[in-house]
């Protein structure tokens, strides 16, 4: 079969309805995925505007010149509100669709007032520059850290769709095309091939900046715990080891503090479960507000209890943060069906002393938080140093 512009026109559409099919399906699986939405809705477009255009031959020229340019202008927004979408960047509709109606009149003007299928190709060429520019730059621009890979790839595509488009800008038609796109010159039939070749890398681009975007959020959830949205029990042990390691090599103090809901079973037979889960998100969100500004790791340890490593902290930081905790929990109490309930906390704080890993220091604090709850509970109890952390808790700890 020879490459002549009816092959690469059938060879387009196959292509288009191909990757629309195949976005399709992925979305009936993918159903919660609204950027994937917006990328099928956009394919559809293209392969509509693609199929009006290749059908102009046999179909009235103006309505199916304008109707197939308006799916195609379509198609660049809903790929570029997409992006937009996926990067979590607002895009104000009216910008787009700005451009979108400059490029129907221009389009309008060169069919229905001076008819010159040279500037309108040319005038399609600025619209896809602009569209494709913009993408790149979003994608450039505003790359989560780790989804990089996949912004900068998926960038390098449409900056090659752009170039593609802005050398067209200067590629002459030929003289004698008249109307018939099929008889516009070998320059335009090349880029007509890239086209093609750059539509099937522009899937694979939105495949991979899917793939990234939720093996990332795959890790985040792995690393999660569900009921509070902070760190669960083995992505804080790993980070918290870390940290400490970090603060020994820089001969910085870290201090760690394990805070317990008091009275949380009673809790749980008052008003039930799901009373002590709506308590154990408040406190949570509590201890978040507690620690702005602060460099940190915030955790729920197990249960009811919760692990904040406070890097760079000293004791008396870390006896003041506990400070602020329990004066945020008297000034906002939980909101229950039952009516506001005032949530209180047992703390117990040990400070590194350079031995031991960070299973010592939760040990220390472990041992001071069971010296808060037996000598009444609601208050601040540090530890004896990490070192003789494993001895019972003696005299010296000072209850706050």
């Amino acid at each position: 079969m020879s490459l002549d512009f009816p092959t690469i026109t059938v060879l387009g559409f196959l292509l288009c309805i191909g990757i629309a099919v195949g976005f399709s399906l992925l979305l009936v699986v993918l159903r919660g995925q609204p950027v994937l939405r917006q990328w099928t809705i956009s394919l559809w477009l293209l392969t509509v505007g693609v199929t009006l255009l290749a059908l102009r031959p046999y179909l009235p020229l103006a309505p199916a010149v304008l109707a197939g340019n308006a799916a195609m202008a379509g198609c660049g927004l809903m790929m570029l509100r997409g992006v937009a979408l996926h990067l979590e960047q607002l895009l104000p509709l009216w910008r787009p669709l700005l451009i979108a109606a400059a490029f129907m009149a221009g389009i309008f003007a060169f069919l229905v007032l001076w008819p010159n299928l040279h500037l309108r190709l040319q005038v399609f060429s600025v619209f896809a520059l602009i569209v494709d520019g913009w993408i790149a730059w979003l994608l450039l621009r505003h790359a989560p850290a780790q989804q990089r890979t996949s912004c900068r790839l998926a960038a390098a595509v449409f900056l090659a769709e752009a170039a593609l488009y802005a050398v067209r800008l200067f590629l002459p038609a030929a003289p004698d095309a008249g109307e018939d796109i099929m008889r516009t010159g070998s320059p335009m039939f090349v880029t007509y091939i890239a086209g093609v070749m750059l539509e099937l890398a522009r899937c694979f681009a939105m495949v991979l900046l899917l793939v990234e975007r939720m093996l990332v959020d795959l890790r985040h959830a792995a690393r999660t715990d569900g009921l509070t949205g902070l760190l669960n029990r083995s992505a804080l042990l790993a980070d918290g080891q870390a940290q400490l390691q970090l603060m020994r090599r820089q001969q910085r103090p870290l201090a760690l503090l394990l805070v317990d809901v008091d009275h949380f079973k009673r809790i749980n037979d008052r008003w039930g479960h799901l009373a002590g889960d709506q308590v154990l998100r408040h406190f949570a969100s509590v201890l978040q507000h507690s620690t702005q500004g602060r460099t940190h790791l915030l955790g729920r340890y197990g249960g009811e209890e919760f692990v904040l490593v406070l890097a760079d902290g000293t004791s008396s930081d870390a006896v003041a943060l506990a400070a602020l905790i329990r004066t945020h929990l008297q000034q906002y109490p939980a909101l229950l069906a039952g009516g506001p309930v005032t949530v209180t906390a047992s703390i117990g704080l040990a400070m590194d002393e350079g031995q031991g890993d960070l299973s010592t220091l939760l040990a220390a604090a472990d041992a001071a938080l069971y010296r808060a709850k037996a000598e009444g509970r609601d208050r601040l109890v540090c530890a004896v140093p990490a070192t003789i952390s494993a001895l019972p808790i003696a005299d010296d700890a000072v209850p706050v």
